[in-house]
């Protein structure tokens, strides 16, 4: 619906069938068959991320506390709800369409479906546990279509015109002054001057020289003891968690070599 009203909007705005302005914008220099090219030349993208495995604790605890704020609750009201209407139309039970394949519903089903009773005992109490389990793994797979998302359309993407990203690190609470609030004043305050700001750029794609994905190029990583073929894979692999988290760990190595050495 929310389409169909975009589209009578356009048309009546301008004229032109919905369908004919998107192409319009996609043919425009920066355009792709993504979308048109930024609307606003001072455009950018103040990425908050963190770590993967920081991430995966942060959704764990969402699903809990949506458990304990009712979630549960508010699944057994809208199946009994349904079922009293279905029961009340002659309609069968369809749980294969609709909200029932949305995230919560699927992951419960099977202990939905059991009555009362049924849910107390200890076969209902595992489907329960199953459920919690898998809400939170369905949560997390979500999360990295997200990210690989955000990376397809703004940081590998040389074909059109993308706003520069620049990735802010939320991992720590504690130093989010440090890593997050503090470097994205800067980033703003720098381009309200006109001038370049210092965080570098997350964007993977810089110039027309690193579109072209058959770059043979092979790059050794003497932190993770790996080989990395292309400029955009090493540039990944430099900016990734996994790869901080060496370098990390062997700076403490080397730390603790010189202290005994020392001694």
């Amino acid at each position: 619906m929310p389409r169909t009203a975009r589209s009578l909007q356009v048309w009546e705005q301008t004229g032109k069938r919905h369908s004919e302005v998107l192409r319009e914008q996609q043919g425009q220099k920066g355009g792709s068959k993504l979308g048109g090219a930024l609307r606003y030349p001072s455009t950018v993208i103040l990425w908050v991320t963190c770590d993967q495995d920081v991430l995966d604790q942060r959704l764990d605890r969402r699903v809990d506390d949506m458990i304990e704020r009712g979630l549960l609750q508010e699944l057994k009201d809208f199946h009994a709800d349904y079922n009293r209407q279905r029961l009340k139309e002659g309609q069968l039970a369809d749980y294969t369409k609709g909200i029932f394949q949305s995230i919560g519903f699927k992951e419960f089903h099977q202990y939905l479906v059991l009555s009362e009773e049924e849910q107390q005992t200890e076969a209902g109490k595992k489907l329960y546990k199953a459920g919690v389990t898998s809400l939170k793994q369905v949560t997390r797979r979500y999360s990295r279509r997200q990210l690989k998302w955000i990376k397809h359309r703004f940081l590998l993407p040389a074909d059109r015109q993308v706003p520069p990203v620049f990735a802010l690190d939320g991992s720590d609470p504690s130093k989010w002054d440090e890593q997050v609030r503090l470097p994205a004043e800067g980033v703003v305050q720098a381009l309200a001057e006109g001038r370049q700001p210092e965080l570098e750029t997350a964007n993977m794609v810089k110039d027309e020289e690193e579109v072209h994905r058959g770059d043979k190029t092979r790059y050794e990583c003497d932190v993770c003891e790996r080989v990395v073929i292309g400029k955009i894979q090493w540039r990944a692999h430099v900016r990734g968690a996994k790869h901080k988290k060496m370098q990390k760990r062997q700076t403490l190595l080397q730390k603790n070599d010189k202290k005994e050495m020392n001694v």
